[in-house]
């Protein structure tokens, strides 16, 4: 009798170790990168993230430039994709953004690495905030009809 008890007491102890070392039912979904995280907070999931301007500042001044821009963000890794309204002609009405290489503080549009747009993103506020800054550049300029559009632009933005 006193055999089966120790197997018995050597079983519960296996039976209680094995049961530990599972974790107690934790969370295993990886941690993602400042770049996934970034990605996510941007343009969410498949469907995208729509933001809506709430208010925009040309060269340090109050502005009604932009006033009702909208801009949907979508992507993954491999495909970043935009739609705008009211955001010509610093936006095109679809297009592509991407971070500026390596630096998720930073935006481009449309490949163009000339107009490079500052981001601050609070995920945590209700609703999510995102501040865009950008000294833009018409590529062509005055020669390209867009007179007046060069200068420096804050937007400021709300999820919708």
């Amino acid at each position: 009798m006193k055999k089966i008890n120790s197997y018995f007491l050597a079983l519960c102890l296996l039976t209680i170790t094995l049961l530990s070392s599972c974790g107690g039912g934790g969370d295993d979904t990886p941690e993602l990168t400042p770049e996934e995280q970034r990605l996510v907070d941007l343009a969410g999931t498949a469907q995208g993230v729509t933001w809506a301007t709430t208010s925009v500042s040309f060269d340090g001044a109050t502005s009604d430039f932009f006033s009702d821009l909208t801009i949907t963000f979508r992507g993954n890794a491999t495909s970043k994709s935009y739609a705008s309204s009211n955001g010509s002609p610093l936006f095109s009405a679809n297009g592509t953004w991407d971070f500026n290489g390596t630096n998720i503080g930073e935006l481009i549009f449309d490949g163009d690495a000339s107009n490079v747009y500052s981001i601050s993103v609070n995920a945590d506020a209700t609703p999510a905030t995102l501040v865009m800054t950008v000294n833009y550049t018409a590529s062509g300029g005055v020669a390209a009809g867009i007179n007046g559009a060069n200068g420096t632009y804050v937007f400021n933005m709300q999820q919708q």
